[in-house]
Order: C-alpha cells, then structure tokens, then sequence
C-alpha cells in the first residue's frame, strides 16, 4: 500500500503542478486556490490513516478524487488534443458522472431475480426462495443514512424462504455497523438469516484481526443472524434436507484467508444437496470444485467494480466469475451478488443489489 500511495500523490501532485504552470501561476489569489483542494486531500487522507473519524475522511477523500483530482487529469491529458474548451466540457461531464454515480447511483437499489435449476434438488425445495446479500460495507454511509433500513423493508416484502449474507458487513471496524443493528436484527426468514465474513470484516491491522472478527461475529449474532465459520447446518423441509455451509474468507492474495471447507462440510449427509456461503468467488474453481460435492455456491466481494455499462464490467479483468450466474460442465453453479455497498462511495450501471434466487428441480 506505500509505494501505490507514494505513486498516487506524485500523480496527483505532477498533474495540479502542470496545470498550475500552465494555467495559473501569477495568477494571484487564483494561484493559491488552485491548491486548495490537492491540501484538503492530503489533510483527509491523514484523518482517515490515522483513524480519526475514518469513515468521514474516508467520504471525503474518494469525494476530492472522484469531484477534483481525476477531472482535472482529464483536461491535462486532453487539452492540447481537442482544445480547452472541449477538455472542459469532457472534464464537467466526468465530474457529473461521478456525481451522478456517488448520489443517485449509489442509492438506486435494484432486486435481481434468478432462477437456478438442479437434477439433486430435493423434491421440498422446489421453488425455494433465497435472498442473497452480500458486501453492505456499511462504513460507507453516515449514521444517520435511511439506506440500510430500505434494504431491509425491500427483503422482508420478498418474504424469503432464508436469508444470506457473503461478506464485508463493515469496511474496516465492527463499530461501523452499531448504528444499523436495529435495521439488521429486523431480517428474518423462515429458515434463518446465515452468513460468513468477507476480508473487510477482519480490519487490516494484523495485531487486532481476532479482536475485529469476534466483535463482529457477535454484532451479527446479536442481530440474530447464524455465522457460518467453517460450518454447516441442516434444513430441513418434511422428509427432505439440504446442507447449508459456509466459510471464513478464503482468498488467494494478500487478503485474511481463514477458510477451511473440509471442515465446514465435515459430517454432512453424503450424497445431501450442499450450498456453501464463501466470499470470494476465486474460491469455486481454486477448491469448491475439484474438492467438494457442493452444488451451489454463492459469493460476493467483487462488486461488479460498482461500474457496468451494456453488461460490460472493469470486473472481467480480474474475475472470471464476476456477476450473477455461472454454471460448471457438471452443472453445479455459482452466483456472485453485485452487493450493496462499497468502500468506494459510487456505483453506476452496477447498483445496490438484492437477488431473490428461487431453486427448482430439474
């Protein structure tokens, strides 16, 4: 994280100076505003390192980048190119963009419906209702926001079957979701609310992981909800069952990796209908697959890279499975929820996303 943070503010610093040199230096006062929001930057950056009202700072500076820094990288990199009147016009447009996507975008809460089919599905589950939730990232939103709340009223009128949630409740601290436990203890389903942790919910100072995960654990727990740490419960319908499993985050990177599938499918019915909860979708093909029985497995943590235009994501780059429905050679499935938050304050084409799978038997 230092040296992209070292790259970043020289970038940062190179693109202000250019267009300072350019378009502003002995310009009187007009010089010295210019640098007005690069200092507000650098002063929220240190708040947000230094924990000092984190979630604030941390609004604050992906505002500054978002509204400042990468509008103003648009007209230096083409005002020489189309003239600067049009680099302003392309520049206003980017920053209305981003506007668009930090205010309305990122409140627009869609309900996704899916419908996945399965020979093994037990003959009590046809038509099962699942609701899927993943990544609220609720250290996102201010206190006082409404949005938590609306998510909720939104799965409780779907009337679900079971709720589920992949991961990231918080960004960074457990506490960022104290202000929401009311909302969060309202879900409820007929067979539960179940989740696992995403890599967020573990903090990133190594010294206080275990601190952080407990805090958290017991946060859901107290709204209710089932934690799922390389477990698994039974549900049963009449004389049908499925398993419901789930793990810790498990990833392949430098992220906290914690999970343990054997574990969490140790001493489920053999031959039983599985859904595992894992956070990464990275996890399907690296262990799920070739390592387990599992038929359905539901993930999050990409966010879809909260932009999506025409179905086309940034996401793709990195993930194979990035969004929505995915289906193996010998038809197990998995599905990666969009999500609902973000540490980035900003979704456009990929919004706010609750899916309402419904399981059917082949």
């Amino acid at each position: 994280m230092f040296i992209p943070g070292i790259l970043a503010s020289a970038l940062v610093l190179l693109t202000d100076w250019y267009l300072w040199k350019q378009f502003f230096r002995g310009k009187g006062w007009k010089s010295l505003v210019w640098w007005l929001p690069t200092l507000l930057l650098g002063l929220c950056v240190i708040g947000a390192v230094s924990g000092l009202w984190h979630t604030f700072f941390m609004r604050a500076t992906y505002s500054l980048v978002l509204v400042f820094v990468l509008p103003k990288m648009v007209f230096a990199l083409f005002h020489r190119l189309i003239g600067k009147k049009a680099a302003f016009i392309l520049a206003g447009a980017v920053i209305l963009f981003f506007v668009y996507g930090m205010t309305i975008g990122f409140h627009r809460l869609q309900i996704k419906e899916e419908v996945i089919e399965f020979e093994a599905l037990p003959s009590a589950f046809d038509g099962y209702r699942i609701v899927h939730l993943s990544d609220f990232h609720l250290g996102s939103y201010s206190r006082s926001s409404d949005f938590p709340g609306r998510v909720v009223d939104s799965v409780l009128a779907l009337k679900p079957d079971l709720i589920v949630f992949t991961g990231d409740l918080v960004n960074v601290y457990p506490s960022e979701a104290d202000a929401f436990l009311k909302d969060l203890s309202r879900l409820h389903a007929t067979d539960g609310v179940f989740a696992v942790t995403g890599n967020h919910d573990y903090g990133f100072d190594k010294a206080s992981v275990d601190e952080n995960f407990n805090r958290l654990c017991s946060l859901e727990e107290s709204a209710g909800w089932t934690v799922l740490n390389n477990s698994h419960t039974l549900i049963r319908h009449g004389a049908d069952s499925l398993v419901l499993a789930g793990v810790e985050n498990t990833s392949k990177n430098f992220f906290i990796s914690r999970g343990d599938l054997a574990k969490a499918l140790e001493g489920a019915p053999e031959g039983s209908f599985k859904i595992l909860l894992t956070h990464d979708p990275k996890h399907w093909k690296s262990e799920v697959l070739p390592e387990s029985d599992v038929q359905l497995t539901l993930s999050g943590h990409t966010h879809a890279m909260q932009l999506k235009i025409l179905g086309l994501s940034p996401a793709a780059l990195l993930f194979k499975e990035w969004g929505g429905k995915y289906v193996s050679d010998d038809g197990r499935a998995i599905y990666v929820s969009e999500g609902i938050g973000g540490i980035l304050p900003f979704r456009v084409g990929s919004y706010p996303q609750i899916t309402l799978l419904t399981l059917h038997k082949k």
